[in-house]
Parts: structure tokens; C-alpha cells; sequence
């Protein structure tokens, strides 16, 4: 689609009713991109571009974010549940203490990001090199599987797994 608009748009918009942002590209005002705390339960974010967006603490749940660019986001403590992140880009991001129960995984770039202390259900064949799961809601065979990518990878109890290696088994 291919449109811009602001955090403070974006919410406006989604106030008075509007879900589907489909495709946006979320601009920084005064510097960043604002959405802390904020209610998005429902939204239609797929394909947008919320590059270094603040959402901690958001409430996401029930979200489309489908191939949505969230490189250097920061989703500390946002409840993301039953929501879909298939195939999206989250590298570098922080997703620390983050609720993404029953939140589709499937595809992500999770290079570098954090995951410490999260609530995370399901990984499937997504990219886990360098990232931290330290103290999160998931056993490490639920990372180690499925054609998940895992190299210098921290598990949840604290284990590095070196790697390069791809997750044996058969994805659901």
C-alpha cells in the first residue's frame, strides 16, 4: 500500500474506529516513534513499517503484525496475545517480559533480539542467532526445534547453544 503517518495519527485514527493501517510506515515525530501503553487490541498492521517504535507496554492483542519491520523495537512488557508475528522483523528487538501467548512466530527474524523473561508459546523455522531467551515461559527444546535457526542463541535456562544448527522435528 505504501502510506505514511505519524504515532499520534495512528492512534487518533484507531480511536474513532479505524483497524486496518495495513502497510503503513509509522514516521517518527519529535524523534521517535511514540506508542507506549497504548491499546491496539484488533489492529491490522501488516507490512508496516514500525522501524525502532516504542511499545512498551502496549496492548496488541488480537494484532495482524504479519511481515510487520520491527527491527529495534521495543516491546518490553506489551501483551501480544493470539496475535500474528509470522514472518515478521524483529531483529534487535527487545521483547523482554512481553506476553505472546498463543502468538504465531512462524518465519521471524529474531537475530539479536531479546527475549528474557517473555511468554513465548511457539517458534517455527524462525532466525534465533544471537538472541536471548534467558528466563522466558518456552523449554529449550521448543527452540531447538521445529527448523529453528540457532547459533550463539541463549536458552531459557541460561545455556548458550552455540551452533550453527537448525531444529530437528516436524513443525505443527
Amino acid at each position: 500500500m505504501g502510506w505514511e503517518m505519524t504515532a499520534e495519527e495512528l492512534v487518533i485514527r484507531y480511536d474513532y474506529g479505524q483497524r486496518n493501517f495495513a502497510g503503513v510506515e509509522v514516521i517518527p515525530a519529535h524523534g521517535f516513534i511514540d506508542l507506549q501503553g497504548f491499546n491496539l487490541q484488533g489492529i491490522n498492521l501488516r507490512g508496516s513499517n514500525l522501524k525502532s517504535a516504542r511499545l512498551t507496554g502496549a496492548d496488541l492483542t488480537d494484532a495482524d503484525l504479519t511481515g510487520a519491520i520491527l527491527t529495534s523495537a521495543d516491546l518490553e512488557r506489551a501483551i501480544i496475545i493470539n496475535a500474528s508475528l509470522h514472518s515478521a522483523n524483529l531483529r534487535w528487538a527487545n521483547v523482554s517480559k512481553a506476553n505472546l501467548t498463543r502468538t504465531c512466530l512462524h518465519h521471524i527474524n529474531a537475530a539479536d533480539a531479546s527475549f528474557c523473561e517473555a511468554r513465548v508459546s511457539y517458534l517455527e523455522r524462525a532466525i534465533l542467532a544471537n538472541a536471548n531467551f534467558r528466563g522466558a515461559a518456552i523449554d529449550n527444546s521448543g527452540l531447538c526445534r521445529f527448523g529453528n535457526l540457532i547459533w550463539n542463541t541463549t536458552m531459557s535456562d541460561g545455556t548458550i547453544v552455540i551452533g550453527p544448527q537448525y531444529g530437528d522435528g516436524e513443525g505443527r
